[in-house]
């Protein structure tokens, strides 16, 4: 297999990021050789997502346009998971989330002529401790579980995924190490709900987040998405576990409605009332914090009621980001079962909480200008070096700026989704290193 090509597309969540990273690793470790276009590659691999429908309908298309150039395809990730009848025209081989150790052996499969390969099974992996090849100079991805505990009726991932499997502390605690000592300077702990981690084996993310205070080094580190339901059940001990100062003060908490009517439809667990109070408690706590969240709108049942009361709850909360998704059924779900919302009210609620959040962000935003943060450069965008504030802010930076440095930046505009920011001077590391130990 020495000197065969793979070319590998990736969609969808950081989870998924993270397991086309340990894809990569192992085919690499395998011989073949990783190429970025379809055209060069003699194996094709896609991992897909298909938490929307508009994303399903994207990774079709997809699916078509890579099946068409007549090679083997390979398709992971979780529609390859929970719609394999959809695939299995376009792919040589349908491959699980839970399945990824054995891609190799798949790739040499089909190479050889099978076809028809389907592999689903839960391999009880340790997602945390795998090797993986980063698409990132300055950022690692450590998975710290792989499902949930939730009964959301509207999502399909958790049939991909499955019920709640975190991953043991210690080789979480390794990885941080591993990678922060290649050089890394930011970490995502990634999940589907991070809330949840280490209920099932007798921990909690609270714990994990501690257990980082012994890893020297420079970096930050970015909590992915917490439920609600989770986070009020723990809510004093989650803020202290956050008080390290290299621990981004990023707050993905997705509340999904502001009426306790479609919340109950929907399952989650909490009321709107319940996620007011964390904001409130996070804004206590860490004044100068970023709250994100996600709704969807439309849902089976939300009535204009409904829709003026998640209204309210963002102007009372003014979350720094909103997530807006239009409510699409998906196959097998609950919620698929319900009678939906015309299409045309759908978008029409969705542009109106579009611009009410636009307002909000900039206006928060806003309150930044003129004031100065330490700001980590992650990637370039727009030709321009951006970073991120202790609270995970973005910044976009005229000047040049070297990926994975700190920087001392003053705020001179601001936008709803950004931050434009002017580098007063670098911040050199021995600071650094004595600001850490304090």
């Amino acid at each position: 297999m020495a000197n065969l090509k793979i070319y590998l597309e990736t969609h969808g969540c950081t989870m998924n990021r993270a397991d086309s990273e340990a894809i990569l690793q192992i085919l690499v470790e395998a011989g073949f050789k990783p190429v970025f276009s379809p055209d060069e590659a003699d194996v094709l691999l896609l991992n897909t997502c298909n938490v929307k429908q508009p994303t399903e309908q994207r990774m079709l298309s997809r699916a078509r346009a890579l099946s068409a150039l007549n090679k083997p395809l390979i398709i992971t990730g979780c529609m390859a998971a929970t719609q394999p009848a959809l695939l299995r025209k376009y792919a040589s081989a349908l491959v699980g989330p839970k399945s990824i150790g054995i891609i190799a052996d798949v790739v040499r499969r089909v190479l050889g002529g099978e076809r028809g390969i389907e592999i689903v099974e839960d391999l009880s992996l340790n997602k945390a401790s795998m090797k993986r090849t980063s698409f990132s100079r300055v950022s690692a991805v450590i998975p710290v579980a792989e499902g949930c505990l939730g009964k959301c009726t509207y999502c399909i991932t958790r049939f991909a995924r499955g019920r709640l499997r975190s991953f043991p502390p210690d080789s979480i605690i390794e990885a941080i190490r591993t990678r922060v000592g290649e050089g890394f300077k930011e970490i995502y702990l990634t999940a589907q709900d991070l809330g949840v981690y280490g209920w099932d084996i007798g921990t909690n993310i609270s714990r994990l987040l501690k257990a980082i205070r012994g890893i020297k080094g420079r970096f930050r580190v970015r909590i992915g998405m917490m439920n609600p339901w989770a986070v009020r059940r723990m809510i004093d001990e989650l803020l202290d576990s956050f008080s390290d100062e290299r621990i981004y003060k990023f707050f993905h908490i997705p509340v999904q409605s502001g009426s306790n009517k479609v919340l109950r439809l929907m399952r989650r667990g909490y009321r709107a009332e319940d996620f007011l109070e964390i904001v409130r408690r996070i804004r206590e706590r860490y004044p100068m914090s970023t709250v994100a969240t996600d709704i969807i709108v439309g849902f089976p049942g939300e009535t204009e009621e409904d829709f003026r009361q998640t209204i309210s709850l963002i102007q009372e909360a003014e979350p720094e980001v909103v997530n807006i998704s239009k409510f699409g059924p998906r196959p097998g779900t609950q919620a698929s079962k319900m009678k939906g919302l015309p299409s045309k009210v759908i978008k029409e609620r969705s542009k109106i909480l579009s611009r009410f959040c636009a307002e909000i962000k900039l206006r928060r935003n806003s309150q930044l200008i003129g004031k100065e943060f330490t700001v980590l450069v992650t990637e370039r965008c727009r030709e321009k070096a951006q970073g991120r504030t202790d609270f995970y802010r973005p910044v976009l930076l005229d000047q040049e700026a070297k990926l994975g440095s700190f920087y001392v930046v003053k705020i001179v505009e601001a936008r709803s989704n950004y931050l434009i920011g002017e580098i007063i001077e670098p911040i050199e590391e021995e600071v650094i290193e004595a600001f850490i130990s304090k």
